[in-house]
């Protein structure tokens, strides 16, 4: 069977819109490499179907990245002594250009005309620059979380830290995973992946390359790296760019539930604790998403989407403070 007969771009009614539902031999495949493929072959309708999926890929997780930070610099206002509407100005203000500027646009228009016209040439050097409209600019985003959470911690102590993820939590989180217990585990798996994918552009080339396995009771989603808190710990495996500096306050000093029991992590990656673990195991008795983080930077971070909640195993529960329920 052809690689590329696995691709399933079809349109999830839980969802709303159109999502990648490959089989498993294509699902951790970069949406890039797949268009790419797909124009050698002179499949350009696929090929087309491809380069819009990849550019809303991009353009999801720009929107998640802005709408975090712009939930960060109100919460910082706040907490500095403003009142909510001149927080909420103040915010919205700071980060105009990212909700206004067209990342990508041009590249996948033209990328979408070369591809009408067969001209191999200018579809893949467009699909290229279309990544890189949007690479750029995530890294930054990802490294500006990090650096406003390690002021926060710095400024009003580390459980700020916590507070101001339940803060933006259900715009981000709360709203993207709102329909999580409707969905098909294979859904689950195809909205994790894109996230990772062509979201946060992780694996070795930065192209968005996910690992996924069936491991019978759960599916396991890894990244090599991750593309966002796996990059700032790591470095950039592509360009060879160092791992982001962090202040003193860049890592926890101390122990939480909410940083899985751990010192030394990341202030980026807490959030993961906290949306997949902490706060979903108090509110709906399971986990929702559960990952085994190492504070080894070159190890890679797996995740995993259990096919029932029943499933999920016990030893995910005590790192942060929960017991697994008995049926």
């Amino acid at each position: 069977m052809n690689r590329l007969d696995h691709i399933k771009l079809e349109h999830s009614k839980t969802l709303g819109r159109v999502l990648r539902l490959d089989d498993i031999e294509t699902m951790g495949v970069s949406s890039q490499t797949l268009a790419e493929e797909a124009i050698a072959e002179g499949r350009w309708d696929l090929a087309a179907d491809l380069v819009r999926y990849f550019h809303e890929e991009m353009r999801i997780m720009h929107h998640i990245m802005t709408t975090w930070l712009q939930d960060i610099q109100r919460y910082i206002v706040l907490k500095s002594g403003a009142m909510e509407a001149q927080a909420e100005s103040a915010s919205k203000g700071m980060m105009r250009t990212y909700w206004t500027y067209p990342f990508g646009v041009t590249e996948c228009e033209n990328s979408l005309k070369a591809l009408a016209v067969n001209n191999d040439a200018e579809v893949l050097k467009w699909l290229e620059r279309m990544r890189l409209a949007f690479l750029n600019v995530h890294d930054v985003l990802v490294a500006w979380v990090q650096d406003q959470l390690s002021y926060i911690a710095e400024t009003w102590q580390e459980e700020a830290v916590l507070d101001t993820v339940l803060h933006t939590h259900q715009s981000i989180w709360g709203d993207r995973y709102a329909a999580w217990d409707n969905m098909t585990p294979w859904e689950k798996v195809a909205l994790t992946v894109e996230g990772m994918r062509g979201g946060h552009f992780s694996g070795g080339q930065r192209r968005g390359d996910v690992i996924v396995e069936d491991q019978g009771d759960r599916f396991m989603v890894a990244f090599d790296p991750c593309g966002s808190g796996g990059v700032v710990r790591r470095g950039d495996p592509e360009t060879g760019r160092h791992s982001y500096e962090i202040t003193l306050h860049g890592t926890n000093q101390e122990s939480h539930l909410w940083t899985w029991q751990k010192e030394g992590v990341h202030w980026y990656c807490a959030h993961c604790a906290i949306a997949m673990e902490w706060l979903p195991g108090r509110k709906r008795g399971y986990l929702l998403r559960p990952l085994d983080h190492t504070l080894d930077h070159n190890a890679p971070c797996p995740w995993y989407i259990y096919k029932e909640d029943r499933l999920i195993r016990g030893y995910h529960y005590p790192r942060t403070g929960l017991t697994k329920p008995i049926e």
